[in-house]
């Protein structure tokens, strides 16, 4: 959901131009401090949609996402109500059930992510 990480972690020259969505579907867990998307055929999860361009791009974040999450087809519907048909994102690999997740409350804070572990991932 951070620009600057995935330019980081994509080496693009730029921060990539993002965009709000919503994909139906799905429901959020969280893995420790990692939100972890699950298939919840009530689900509805609001974040951000990047278009990758290569399919290096889309490997070079498979890995960056680690064994722990795999991808699934979505569709998302922007901001603007348009929809983008035959999307992916990462979602859970694992056992949906598994205890390593937490329902939580259904949200990942972004902005304590960003001000105490994306140092990690983008070093400046």
């Amino acid at each position: 959901m951070d620009p600057e990480v995935l330019q980081s972690v994509l080496g693009l020259a730029d921060a990539p131009i993002i965009s709000k969505g919503v994909i139906n579907g799905f429901s959020m867990k969280m893995w420790g401090i990692y939100p972890t998307i699950i298939p919840s055929k009530e689900g509805k999860i609001s974040g951000i949609v990047w278009k990758v361009d290569s399919e290096l791009h889309f490997l070079r974040l498979q890995a960056y996402e680690t064994d722990a999450y795999t991808w699934c087809n979505c569709d998302v519907e922007l901001e603007d109500g348009k929809m983008l048909r035959g999307c992916r994102t990462f979602c859970w690999a694992g056992d949906t059930n598994s205890k390593d997740l937490d329902d939580g409350d259904g949200t990942f804070d972004l902005a304590r992510y960003q001000k105490y572990f994306k140092p990690s991932v983008v070093r400046k």
